[in-house]
């Protein structure tokens, strides 16, 4: 594997970690920021509020593409890994699945960063 390709990939495994952040942390100033005109007036809901909403919510959005692309690429490159044997595959495979965020940063230290990159060796 290029190196090239593992900087794009540990720069989207921890995208998508950093996008998630935002949105929690964006969630919840925009809540707060908003809870007093909610308390005073509840008869008219701040369409600000939706506007901000909509706003940080492309983040969780742009997170959660990433995560499954990115998921699914690591789901494919373990089941393709010779370096593994079948009950590594299927643990990898497992924890990929199961464990989200960590899986995939776990994944990115102990399988991708380590690979060497092949060169081909040109015809004669």
């Amino acid at each position: 594997m290029k190196k090239s390709t593992k900087i794009w990939l540990g720069i989207l495994t921890f995208m998508s970690l950093i996008f998630f952040i935002i949105y929690i942390v964006g969630f919840f100033t925009i809540f707060i920021n908003h809870l007093p005109e909610i308390e005073n007036d509840s008869s008219n809901f701040p369409m600000e509020f939706f506007m901000s909403f909509i706003r940080i919510f492309s983040f969780l959005l742009l997170s959660l593409i990433i995560k499954v692309g990115l998921m699914i690429y690591y789901i494919i490159h373990a089941s393709n890994n010779s370096n593994n044997d079948s009950s590594k595959k299927i643990m990898w495979i497992l924890i990929l699945v199961f464990v989200g965020f960590i899986g995939n940063i776990v994944y990115y230290f102990l399988e991708i960063l380590p690979l060497k990159e092949v060169k081909i060796a040109p015809k004669q």
